[in-house]
């Protein structure tokens, strides 16, 4: 489409409609004119400057962080953010000609296969926009399969995902109930659960199975794969959520990626793009999209989703973060959040506060302060700690990773074991 702009003309009507006289009219009463003298400083050469910016970073208060709820705290070799930012990586959108994105189209089909290795599930797509939407498109999948419209959440899903999943079951006009029977079209349970709990859920796959549902696992902290069993082992059909955890910053909230794989026989209805990997004609290894199963794609009415891209950026900086990390570093950065969130733990009963998990946690657990948890958060924060979720009624959902070193959580527990 050619670029048309406004001409002069174009603008003076635009602006006569809108009672004004010129642009700077529209900012003005966000933008004052400033008519004074600026106060600024003599020039710098590049060396004072940089000297001079450094000495500004270094007035930066790091906070240590303890909060997860969704987001979490790991660290990120530097080579990701190196490779990402190479100028054919960083500036590409989406693969709209695949054939001849070879480079981008290897490194989605990386990434899915990761995804299902660390899933045990059969298929994996190209990756969604976050967790939230990826787990209610594992819900508009799991209807469309069975052709029922009725979903079952296990309680203590992560609270934004369920508000999610509520909009689109709106939408698409599709009932949320708290009972499995012969009409339910998809049982979900997030494992770790928002509290952290780690529970064996192969009676809840078997429950779902029993009455013809499908069975979806929510994976909010995907780093607990390393040493958790894959869902698909306990007979999750689906398993979608959230891969922030492999090699994305937090970044005041975004962007994150969003995961989902199936088994084989739901290929078909798997929303988004998938990447597959082929031959040519002379026998050369390629790969191509294929399995789109998106509403511009021919099917219409039959289609699952709009999901019309994938969020390739992030999930070529997770590909890059797993394999740089290998099998052996992703399970020691589970084992090493697994031991420093128990110690902290257990360091914090002995302090008087109360455990509230009633199952075996990964990284992340609640517990009851002994007294104000306003209180606590301000003492933490004058250590230069962020200490956790406010649940409110005193309790406190605290994360660990491999980023809280010992020291940080004797911190912790000195903060607030009292005067």
């Amino acid at each position: 489409m050619d670029y048309i702009p406004a001409t002069e003309k174009d603008i003076k009507e635009m602006l006569n409609i809108v009672g004004v006289t010129s642009i700077n009219d529209l900012v003005r009463d966000f933008i004052p004119a400033f008519t004074g003298k600026m106060n600024l400083p003599q020039p710098k050469s590049e060396l004072e400057l940089v000297r001079h910016m450094r000495g500004l970073a270094h007035t930066n208060k790091i906070l240590r962080c303890f909060v997860g709820a969704g987001a979490y705290n790991h660290y990120i070799p530097s080579a990701v953010s190196h490779l990402l930012a190479r100028g054919d990586l960083f500036t590409g959108y989406t693969p709209y000609q695949a054939e001849i994105s070879q480079g981008t189209l290897q490194a989605i089909y990386e990434f899915q296969s990761f995804i299902c290795l660390l899933t045990g599930m059969d298929v994996a797509n190209a990756s969604l926009y976050e967790g939230a939407s990826a787990l209610a498109e594992a819900a508009l999948l799991s209807c469309s399969y069975t052709g029922r419209d009725r979903i079952f959440v296990k309680e203590r899903l992560h609270p934004q995902y369920l508000e999610v999943l509520q909009t689109y079951c709106e939408g698409a006009e599709l009932t949320l109930t708290d009972r499995i029977d012969n009409d339910t079209a998809c049982v979900i349970a997030q494992n770790p659960d928002f509290y952290g709990n780690v529970e064996n859920l192969h009676y809840l796959a078997e429950q779902a199975h029993r009455v013809g549902a499908l069975f979806t696992t929510c994976i909010v902290e995907p780093t607990s794969l390393a040493i958790l069993e894959p869902p698909g082992k306990y007979g999750a059909d689906i398993v979608a959520g959230e891969a922030q955890s492999f090699g994305i910053p937090l970044s005041f909230g975004g962007p994150y990626l969003g995961f989902i794989a199936v088994k084989d026989f739901l290929l078909k209805k798997l929303p988004g793009r998938i990447c597959g990997m082929t031959t040519d004609s002379r026998g050369n290894r390629g790969f191509v999209l294929t399995f789109q199963a998106r509403e511009q794609h021919i099917r219409r009415e039959r289609a699952t989703s709009n999901i019309t891209t994938n969020q390739a950026l992030m999930a070529l900086a997770a590909t890059i973060y797993l394999a740089l990390m290998g099998r052996s570093g992703l399970t020691t950065v589970a084992k090493l959040s697994y031991a420093r969130a128990h110690l902290l733990n257990r360091k914090l009963e002995k302090a008087g506060f109360r455990n509230l998990n009633s199952k075996p946690f990964y990284n992340e657990f609640v517990v009851k302060a002994p007294r104000s948890a306003e209180e606590l958060a301000s003492r933490l924060l004058k250590k230069g700690i962020v200490g956790g979720v406010n649940l409110g009624e005193d309790n406190f959902l605290i994360c660990c990773t491999e980023m809280n070193s010992i020291q940080d959580i004797d911190d912790f527990v000195s903060a607030v074991a009292g005067d």
